[in-house]
């Protein structure tokens, strides 16, 4: 294994590690709801035994709080296992839009964390590569969380995915003017590394505020 491939698997595996960790926390988080609603219906329990009548309406609240908790955790379950298949081939055709829209669904809570909502904008038409769906992620990822980090206060972030020619592109907005003066060196050394696996080009506009991700189709 050459240093880059090394380096490569490393910078795979702590981004999966990242995106698990995430999704762990938002599954504790369901189950945190669904245990507290179980007390509360034990606590229902033992007063209709001391003879207190039963709210029909209150123990329909808790039935439904439980059913919306067990939807969010099951769509929670479904995009951490469409994550994990998202390395199961080395190059396959992908749907940049829906791509960008996944990472930001599956990245939601640290994007929260952050404050910032990212706007997404794709064509009617689907915009395709032939490229590494894992990896592909990573490195939208890597540029997403870069542009929230560096947002212009009076910006919103938004990601617009779009084909050139014969490429897609996908475009990072929102970042303050100046970020390539003021922020961390772009593209970074990880960010250098992925894009390189994937054939990919990384672009910097700074007096539009914004990163592009070029992907050439073959």
């Amino acid at each position: 294994m050459t240093d880059e491939s090394h380096a490569l698997a490393i910078e795979g595996v702590r981004f999966f590690g990242e995106m698990s960790a995430s999704i762990s926390h938002e599954i504790k988080n369901v189950l945190a709801i669904i245990n507290e609603n179980a007390g509360l219906l034990q606590d229902m329990v033992l007063l209709t035994e001391k003879g207190m009548p039963l709210s029909p309406e209150r123990l329909s609240g808790l039935a439904q709080s439980v059913a919306r908790q067990v939807a969010r955790g099951d769509r929670i379950i479904k995009g951490m296992n469409r994550f994990a298949h998202s390395a199961d081939y080395p190059t396959e055709a992908v749907d940049v839009g829906e791509l960008i829209h996944f990472i930001s669904n599956l990245a939601a809570r640290l994007i929260a964390m952050k404050g910032e909502t990212p706007q997404i904008e794709v064509p009617a038409t689907p915009v395709t590569a032939v490229t590494n769906r894992f990896f592909l992620g990573n490195l939208v990822w890597a540029c997403l969380r870069r542009t929230i980090d560096a947002c212009a206060p009076d910006q919103r972030v938004s990601m617009v995915a779009e084909k050139i020619e014969n490429a897609a592109r996908i475009r990072f907005c929102g970042l303050a003017v100046d970020f390539l003066v003021t922020g961390a060196g772009f593209p970074s050394p990880r960010e250098a590394l992925v894009a390189r696996f994937l054939g990919a080009q990384l672009t910097a506009d700074g007096e539009k505020g914004e990163i592009g991700l070029i992907l050439t189709n073959p």
